[in-house]
C-alpha cells in the first residue's frame, strides 16, 4: 500500500529539507570563518611589517633631531617601506577600509612624516609612541574581529603573539630613547631614567624559553644600556646601538612570525 503524498512530505521530505538547510548553513558559516581567518592573517602579517618600520623611523628620526645626519637616507628607505604598507593594506577589501581608528591612524603618519624635521625631540617621540600604541589596540581589535585569538601555539612558551609585540614595542622605546642620547653625545637625568625603567621591563620579560643566543643578545643590549649608553658622555655609535637593538627586536619578531605560520599550519 501506498503511502499518502501528506504523509511523506511531513515526514520524509519536510525533514529532508531541513536537514540540507542545517548542513548548508552549517558549510557556509565555516567557509565564512575560514575567509575571515585567512583575512585577518593577510591584515596582521602586513600591520606587524608597518608596526616595525614606523618602530624605525621613530629612532632614526630621533636620532636625525639629536645630531645625526647620516640616517637621513634610511629615514627616506624606511618611508618608502610604510608607504608600500600601506598601499598593500588598502588592497585588502574588508574590515580595515571602514575601520576609524585605521584612518586616524593614516592621517597621524601623514601629519608627522610631513613635520618630524621641524618637531623638538620630546614632541617627535610623543607623536610616535601615540601612533604605535594606537596600531596595537588596532590589531587587538583585529584579532577579535577576526576571531584570531591567541597565536601563542609554541608548547614551551606561555607568550602569546599581543605579549611578543609588546616586548618588541618595550625594546623599540629603548632604541629611540637611546638614539637620541648616543647621537647627541649626552644623557640626561631624565633619559636615565626612562631608560633604567625599560631596563627592568625588557629584563621581565626575557623568556627562559628562548634559545640562549638571543637570551645572550637581550643581555649584551642591556649591558650595553647600562655601561654605554647611561652616562654624562655615552660612548657607542648610533649605528652600533640601532643595530644591537633591532637585532633583539628581529628575535622576538622571528618568534611572531613562527607563531603566526604555526596556527596557519593547524588550522589547514
Amino acid at each position: 500500500m501506498s503511502l499518502p503524498f501528506s504523509f511523506v512530505f511531513i515526514f520524509l521530505v519536510v525533514p529532508a529539507i531541513a536537514l540540507i538547510t542545517v548542513i548548508y548553513g552549517v558549510v557556509k558559516r565555516k567557509r565564512q570563518e575560514e575567509e575571515l581567518f585567512d583575512t585577518g592573517i593577510r591584515y596582521l602579517r602586513r600591520l606587524r611589517s608597518l608596526l616595525t618600520y614606523i618602530q624605525q623611523h621613530r629612532g632614526l628620526t630621533n636620532g636625525l633631531l639629536s645630531g645625526n645626519i647620516s640616517v637621513t637616507d634610511d629615514i627616506r628607505k624606511i618611508e618608502i617601506s610604510i608607504a608600500r604598507d600601506i598601499a598593500e593594506l588598502a588592497a585588502v577589501d574588508g574590515w580595515l577600509k571602514q575601520n576609524a581608528k585605521w584612518e586616524s591612524i593614516l592621517d597621524h603618519w601623514s601629519r608627522t612624516q610631513s613635520n618630524y624635521h621641524s618637531m623638538a625631540v620630546d614632541v617627535n617621540l610623543k607623536q610616535h609612541n601615540s601612533m604605535i600604541a594606537n596600531l596595537l589596540y588596532l590589531i587587538d581589535d583585529l584579532a577579535y574581529a577576526h576571531h584570531l585569538g591567541k597565536l601563542g601555539l609554541i608548547e614551551t612558551t606561555e607568550t602569546h603573539w599581543r605579549n611578543l609585540l609588546f616586548i618588541a614595542e618595550y625594546v623599540g622605546q629603548a632604541r629611540a630613547l637611546g638614539m637620541g642620547a648616543v647621537s647627541k653625545g649626552t644623557c640626561s637625568s631624565v633619559l636615565r631614567i626612562q631608560l633604567n625603567h625599560l631596563v627592568v621591563k625588557i629584563a621581565s620579560n626575557i623568556s627562559p624559553s628562548w634559545p640562549e643566543s638571543v637570551q645572550k643578545d637581550f643581555r649584551h643590549l642591556l649591558q650595553v644600556i647600562e655601561s654605554n649608553v647611561i652616562l654624562d658622555q655615552p660612548n657607542i655609535s648610533p649605528n652600533e646601538y640601532f643595530q644591537l637593538a633591532t637585532t633583539c627586536i628581529e628575535h622576538v619578531l622571528r618568534d611572531f612570525d613562527q607563531q603566526i605560520e604555526k596556527i596557519q599550519f593547524q588550522r589547514a
